[in-house]
Order: structure tokens, then sequence, then C-alpha cells
């Protein structure tokens, strides 16, 4: 996460030898796993940033950064936004460690709320890797302060129904900086002082399984070692699911413009997710964080009316059920009772039922006050 040069560098060699990798391994396609690799390195590039998004002495506006990230295009816009706050966040704890309200009190005209979700998923990275840097030895008191300190940060700097964004990235960067144990410490301070926040770091730390550097060597077992790290580090049998759906979220929309990459794991679910319900909160929840990113995208009609080969009307049916009828349910109902009552950081930790969440948001609000 620190070195830009070396990520550019295993991003041009990544994908090369997960193809050759691959091409020895009976029943795998390595055309579309090199694919997913590099659409991977490409984005973690696109995350960390060649350059940093602020500048030294913090002159450039949260504004003026935000429009140049989405300059670059609707698609690399996401990240490049998730990046922006990232460094926003660490060029305030290079001078403040305590700063409250970076994105609360933020001059940003309405156009660029779509920003936000992002801006505080980055803001949670930049804190969270800011502080686990630091630390001198994982005892417990360290852990401890690491974690709390994280929670302080993404509450007294996020705006109101985005806490959940921010604090997701601590998951994240636990488990890629240090290691399963690591996140098994935090997960127990959590659980005392912040409960709230479990289902956020869980969902966390299964986006990260999927980027983490050992999972772009391709398995043996299973094309994706993501899933066996998932069953591996689970604190419990339920949080098991948390983790398969932070895998699903990434593998959604990282790979949109190659829907082919989903075409594959649609064929091989037995060899993914078999069956869970996590992928299909991962993919929805991942949809409505885009959608809400770039609401002008037609990425994600293109990738939902993608029409495999008809001649394969297995795979045809496994698309219509499993990728455009839960996207389309996604954006035209979910969506908008999430944004009307600001709770669009619960696609930040998983849920069984999106659809229920939702109904459940309605009947509170139509419940008279007390």
């Amino acid at each position: 996460m620190r070195n830009r040069t070396v990520l550019k560098l295993f991003s041009m060699i990544a994908p090369i030898f997960t193809w050759v990798l691959t091409a020895l391994i009976p029943g795998r396609k390595p055309s579309v796993l090199a694919t997913e690799c590099r659409n991977k390195a490409k984005i973690m590039t696109l995350v960390q940033g060649l350059d940093s998004y602020m500048d030294p002495e913090g002159r450039t506006s949260l504004q003026t950064i935000v429009e140049k990230c989405y300059a670059l295009g609707s698609f690399p816009a996401l990240w490049a936004v998730e990046g922006a706050g990232k460094d926003l966040a660490e060029w305030h704890m290079s001078r403040n460690t305590t700063p409250s309200r970076i994105l609360t009190d933020a001059p940003l005209d309405p156009k660029w709320d779509k920003s936000l979700l992002m801006l505080h998923a980055g803001i949670g990275l930049g804190f969270a890797k800011n502080l686990v840097e630091r630390m001198t030895s994982s005892s417990g008191e360290q852990v401890r302060q690491v974690a709390i300190r994280t929670v302080e940060l993404c509450r007294n700097n996020s705006r109101p129904g985005y806490y959940g964004a921010a604090i997701e990235s601590l998951g994240l960067v636990s488990r890629f900086m240090k290691d399963a144990a690591f996140c098994r410490q935090v997960h127990d301070v959590l659980t005392k002082e912040a409960p709230e926040s479990v289902g956020f770091f869980w969902r966390g730390v299964g986006r990260c399984l999927y980027f983490h550097p050992v999972n772009f060597m391709p398995g043996f077992s299973r094309p994706c070692r993501a899933m066996d790290l998932c069953e591996a580090e689970t604190p419990t049998p339920d949080l098991k699911e948390t983790l398969l759906a932070g895998v699903a979220w990434p593998l959604t929309i990282v790979n949109m413009t190659n829907p082919e990459v989903m075409e594959w794991v649609l064929e091989h679910d037995d060899q993914y997710f078999n069956g869970s319900r996590a992928f299909i909160n991962g993919m929805m929840s991942s949809v409505i964080m885009r959608y809400d990113t770039t609401l002008d995208d037609p990425l994600v009609g293109r990738f939902v009316n993608h029409k495999p080969n008809p001649q394969n009307t297995a795979l045809c049916a496994l698309w219509e059920s499993r990728i455009r009828q839960p996207i389309e349910a996604a954006i035209h109902s979910i969506y908008p009772v999430l944004k009307k009552h600001n709770r669009l950081d619960e696609v930040f930790q998983y849920h069984p039922s999106l659809e229920s969440l939702a109904a459940k948001l309605e009947q509170e609000a139509r419940q008279p006050a007390r």
C-alpha cells in the first residue's frame, strides 16, 4: 500500500503470471482469470494513485479534487474518489492526530454528494492505515488503541448515514497490513467497545481477501483463494457470510467491464459461493454503491443487460436470476429507500435480505413519533 512504483510493476507482472499458471491447471480459462487479475491490479493502482491526490500545502479544495477524480471517467472515478479520501485523511493525520469534521464541514456542492460514499470509505482507509503503520507491537493494548481510535476518528469525521462506509475500511487495512490473528484481536475489541461496527469490519476483511496479494495467485483446488480464506478466518459461522459478501462486492464492480468474468463465476459457483446468499448481497450492495457514485454511468445498464451465448441456456438462466433480477431490484426498489432514509452505509455490511431491510425502514418511518 505504500510503494506506488512496486504496485505499478506488480500490476504489469501479475496478470502474465496468472495466465501462465492457470494454463497449467485443467478446467481453467486462462484468458478470463488473467483479465480478472489485471482488473484487480488496475483498481489497486487507482486507489493508491501514482501521485497523492492532495497537494503538500492542502490548498486545493476538496471539491476541486473530486472534480478531477470524476474527470478521469465514470468507471475509474469511483476508486479515484476513494483514493482522494485516503490521502485527505492521511494529510490531516500528519498535522493533527485527532482531526474532526473533515467531511462533516467540507465545502462541497450538493451535486457532488455522489462522491460521499467513497470519500468516507477513503478516510476510513487513511485513518486505519495511519494508525496501523505507527504500531510498534501487536500487544493487546496497542490493538485496542488502534481499533478504538479508528472508530472515534470515523465517527468524528463522518456525515450522518456514512459512518459504516468509513469504518468498513478498518477491516480491509487490518487484514492487508497485518494478518488473520490481528483481525481476531480487533474483533474482540469491537465486540466489547463498538459492537455496531463488527459487521462493517468483517465486510472490509472480506473485501481485502479479494484484493490481497495471496489471492492474485490462482488456487489449485478452487480458482479464487479468497473462498478458502473466508472459511478459515471467520471468527463465527455467521460471519462467514459477511466475509463472502465482502468478496462478492469487489468481484462484481471490479469486473463490470468484463462480464465474462462473472459468467465464469456463475458457471463454477460450486467452486466460489456455492449457493450462498452472500453472493447476491455483495453483488447488489456493490451495484447500489456504484449507482449512487456514478448515476450517469451506462456501465451498470450494459452489465445488467449483458447477453451470454444464447446456446448456453443454463448460463442465460443464471444471468437472469442471479444478476439481472437482483440488480434491477437493487436499483429501482432498494436504493431509493436507503437514499431517502439516509442509510446508504448499510450496503457496507451484510444483510441476509436487502429487501427486508428496505421494508423495515419504510415501516419504521410510517410509525408515529413517540
